[in-house]
């Protein structure tokens, strides 16, 4: 985590907050029956008074320093942004650690499964899938509240990043609750487990809110294209067969026709994979969030 050595300390009811450090604590969801692991990485500058716009960042574990050296970095006097005052609040699974052991990587993807996936329209989801509505419930009535009590945060509409299933889950979300979030960015967002678990609805049949706020969808331009030195024939034939360009280029598309007020960008990052889309879709979403001058 990344912390600060010189952290200034201001005050929200009993609550005091640590400007410019990452702190953390854990909440049960009812809802979905899992543990998180909740880490807030608080900007260097004083609350507004409105509270600290937020971030929320899934895979937290995982994308939290990520997107914290982002906002640091790109914040800095001298960038043609303002110093940011940006929160990012990680949502990741408790006992999960950097150095996590195979088992407990096992089961934090199992979780991660169950989250970040959609009930199905039609039919039975696989077993281990198919419970985005419950997390969606946890994410936008269980925690506001939890967090409201512990930090000075702006929790009106935060903004939600997702990548690979949580791009997934991050659209799915804007559809479902478009109303509880100012901007979703999805970045190479697993499309093809929709296509491939519920092909009675696909393609999706997007819906338009009134509510609906910015949407950022992205993917890395090596994506769906074989990776020879791998020698996996199998993997590069489920890499072209996802399609995992070509369906959130679609995505964009249709959402941008149905729903114009909700200011769809699609973005290709060429010479990236799917990991490594991440470093610079971190840049872009940060460059979206900051306030200009």
């Amino acid at each position: 985590m990344l912390l600060s050595s010189s952290p200034v300390i201001s005050h929200m009811g009993d609550a005091r907050v640590l400007q410019g450090t990452t702190t953390a604590f854990t909440q049960h969801s009812s809802a979905t029956g899992h543990d998180y692991l909740i880490q807030v990485a608080l900007p260097q500058v004083a609350p507004p008074q409105e509270g600290y716009p937020v971030l929320l960042v899934l895979d937290g574990n995982r994308h939290l320093d990520l997107f914290t050296a982002a906002r640091d970095i790109l914040g800095r006097r001298g960038y043609d942004k303002a110093p940011s005052d940006l929160a990012i609040v990680a949502v990741g699974y408790a006992g999960e650690t950097d150095g996590q052991a195979k088992a407990a990587r096992y089961i934090v993807t199992k979780l991660r499964l169950k989250d970040f996936t959609p009930p199905l329209t039609t039919g039975t989801a696989p077993e281990g899938t198919g419970g985005g509505e419950d997390f969606l419930d946890y994410l936008t009535q269980a925690l506001p509240p939890e967090l409201a009590s512990r930090y000075p945060l702006d929790l009106k509409r935060p903004a939600l990043v997702g990548h690979s299933l949580g791009g997934l889950f991050a659209l799915h979300a804007q559809q479902k609750a478009p109303e509880a979030f100012g901007a979703i960015f999805a970045i190479s967002p697993s499309l093809w487990w929709r296509q491939e678990n519920d092909p009675a609805s696909w393609p999706l049949r997007l819906a338009c809110s009134e509510a609906a706020g910015p949407v950022y969808i992205a993917a890395g331009g090596r994506e769906q294209s074989p990776q020879p030195r791998r020698q996996d024939p199998e993997r590069d034939r489920l890499r072209v067969q996802r399609a995992m360009i070509d369906n959130a280029h679609e995505h964009a598309r249709q959402l941008r026709e149905h729903c114009p007020q909700a200011a769809v960008q699609w973005r290709l990052f060429e010479g990236e994979d799917h990991g490594s889309v991440m470093w610079p879709a971190a840049r872009a979403v940060m460059e979206r969030l900051l306030r200009p001058r």
